[in-house]
């Protein structure tokens, strides 16, 4: 059984199937029972991840119209910049430059998140590498 929770890549639904196996092992007394209670409480937890994939099965209007504004506003600010520090068609004060590089920087970040959720995000990939490695590792 162990090894099925250790392929999880989760932190969160590990850590929960974690402690709830340890909760089983605790209350049951019979080794039936035991494995048992285990495969429910991984029954839950597959089901639960299918329900949050079903939530965002779909992206709604609100969802496009913020990913849309982070990308614009991104461009929009990007080409101030570079007009003033490549081009330098453009003359800004200390404070306006500071202003703009700081709300650029906010809004890179918020542009990573976005596509980092609407693609998937580099850790995941990550972690499923060192777990097919790992998996790997355990079948010889």
């Amino acid at each position: 059984m162990r090894k099925i929770f250790g392929k999880l890549t989760n932190a969160g639904v590990a850590e929960t199937l974690k402690v709830g196996t340890k909760l089983i092992d605790e209350i049951f007394t019979t080794q039936e029972e035991k494995l048992q209670g285990k495969m429910e409480l991984f029954k839950m937890a597959v089901a639960d991840r299918d329900s949050a994939r079903d939530m965002y099965a779909q992206d709604s209007w609100l969802q496009k119209v913020f990913a849309l504004f982070f990308l614009l506003a991104w461009c929009a600010l990007t080409v101030l910049m570079l007009n003033y520090f490549v081009f330098q068609t453009i003359e800004l004060k200390d404070w306006q430059i500071a202003f703009v590089s700081s709300i650029n920087g906010g809004i890179s970040t918020k542009l990573s998140t976005i596509i980092d959720f609407l693609f998937g995000g580099a850790i995941s990939g990550v972690n499923n590498v060192k777990l097919k490695t790992k998996r790997k590792n355990e079948d010889i």
